[in-house]
């Protein structure tokens, strides 16, 4: 019961005036009627106190209570009244020692429980902190994981890849999966210099004029080589937008080095501001490094397949890959018949020139004839070294007497041309013959034979002549 009432504050204040009420009725009592039982209850009530309300309280109340009845007893001076008090006060001090020591085993309980109280806190308190610490923790390992999970992707796609259009459309779709689509418009270029022209894509599409377009904002990447972001270009005090320019907001940039010059650039722009961040320029950038490594190896294995079909002296096409188109210009034939033309020229006495200054002359004369071939063809044209000093064209989508119009312009311009052979000035002519799918043979072999046999007429006749397939003129 007394533990109840230390418990709650409220019923302490109840008890304590009801104590304060009763030991004044108590005191009269023992003073009126000189009974010493009296004084037993009053000695005790500071005991009840200190168990009940506090230490305070109950020393107060007993030291009060002693010295009023100490000098009470000796006021009255009856013998009887101070041989009670001096035997009641010992058994109140023993009354008085038990509460004290009751006090102690309650207080010391009463610390041993805060003690335990306050070990568990801090253990809850170090479980928070790891819990907060592990959670942490995880959540990095899971952006990691997700990181090297988009790396090891990433590189795998690109790395697949062995021509530039297609890795270009790769990277472009990586770039939309990881950025967003919604956030601006992404564009992926890639330039070498010992290829002519440049790849590029970008999404959404953009006007023809505007896919070489280079800023102030790709000048400066390629001048540090090195990433770039723009949260607000109006703000931005390194560049000052002009123009068309004016209406990008928000961009990254980020080049892709190759021993330490450009070979691409990888940029996303926005109209509004503060729309990428540093975490998206950090994804940015890989996703632009793993792209670099990937058009290095995709330019290497073209520039290998070339080399493979691509004769070294003269810079045309070989005769396997010539054989290649061949056939796949008859099988557009045969899908869609579509016509196509074929020349086949000799260069006229090229065996005076090898007998009379040698084959690196020769050599020299040959070089010279497949540039002022490249000049002459057409984009869509195939030109070859057919072997020796026999070239070859295939003209898609040519009848026989567009192929007479380009062989004739060849033949003119040859036979104005100047050559140039171990420092000596020389003329030289060429014989053609033509032939035409499905005209004269809608097979490889055929056709090739019978336009061969036009070329040896052409020569027959006197060279410097073209002779068309199944015709004697």
């Amino acid at each position: 019961m007394l533990s109840y009432f230390k418990k709650q504050p409220a019923y302490r204040w109840v008890f304590l005036v009801g104590l304060l009420l009763i030991y004044p009725a108590l005191t009269t009592l023992v003073y009126l009627t000189r009974d010493t039982t009296w004084f037993s209850l009053a000695v005790l009530l500071p005991a009840v106190t200190f168990l009940s309300v506090g230490p305070s309280a109950g020393n107060g109340l007993l030291v009060f209570t002693l010295l009023l009845f100490g000098v009470l007893g000796m006021r009255e001076g009856e013998l009887g009244v101070r041989s009670a008090m001096l035997f009641h006060i010992p058994v109140a001090l023993l009354v008085w020692i038990f509460a004290l020591i009751h006090r102690f085993r309650a207080n010391e309980e009463e610390r041993v429980h805060q003690r335990t109280m306050s070990t568990l806190e801090e253990r809850l308190a170090l479980i928070r902190e790891q819990y907060k610490t592990d959670l942490v923790v995880n959540v990095s390992n899971q952006k990691k994981s997700q990181k090297y999970s988009l790396l090891n992707r990433v590189s795998r796609i690109f790395g697949s890849q062995l021509q530039l259009d297609k890795l270009a459309d790769k990277v472009i779709q990586e770039v939309l999966s990881v950025v967003g689509a919604e956030r601006g418009r992404y564009q992926v270029s890639f330039s070498f210099q010992d290829s002519p022209g440049s790849c590029v894509r970008s999404l959404p599409e953009i006007e023809a004029e505007e896919v070489s377009r280079e800023d102030q904002y790709s000048n400066y990447v390629a001048q540090h080589r090195t990433s770039l972001l723009v949260s607000d270009t109006n703000d931005d005090f390194r560049f000052q937008a002009l123009g068309s320019e004016a209406m990008v907001r928000s961009l990254m940039l980020s080049p892709m080095l190759s021993a330490g010059h450009p070979i691409g650039l990888l940029r996303a722009e926005s109209p509004f501001p503060d729309i990428f961040s540093k975490d998206d320029l950090r994804l940015f950038t890989i996703i632009s490094d793993l792209a670099c490594v990937a058009a290095e190896n995709a330019h290497l294995y073209q520039c290998a397949q070339e080399l493979a079909i691509t004769d070294g002296l003269t810079g045309l096409y070989l005769r396997r890959f010539f054989n290649q188109r061949f056939e796949e210009e008859l099988e557009r034939y045969r899908e869609h018949s579509t016509p196509f033309s074929l020349i086949i020229l000799d260069l006229d006495h090229f065996k005076r020139i090898n007998d009379r200054q040698g084959h690196l002359a020769g050599d020299q004369v040959l070089a010279q004839l497949g540039e002022a071939l490249r000049a002459e063809a057409r984009v869509a044209d195939l030109l070859c070294r057919f072997g020796g000093e026999e070239f070859a064209l295939i003209l898609p989508n040519t009848n026989l007497e567009g192929a007479l119009v380009m062989a004739e312009r060849i033949r003119s311009r040859i036979a104005q041309r100047e050559f140039y052979a171990n420092q000596e000035t020389l003329k030289l002519t060429v014989s053609l013959g033509i032939g035409e799918c499905p005209k004269n043979g809608q097979d490889m072999i055929e056709l090739i034979r019978i336009t061969d046999e036009a070329l040896y007429m052409a020569k027959r006749r006197g060279r410097n002549r073209i002779i068309l397939a199944g015709s004697r003129e």
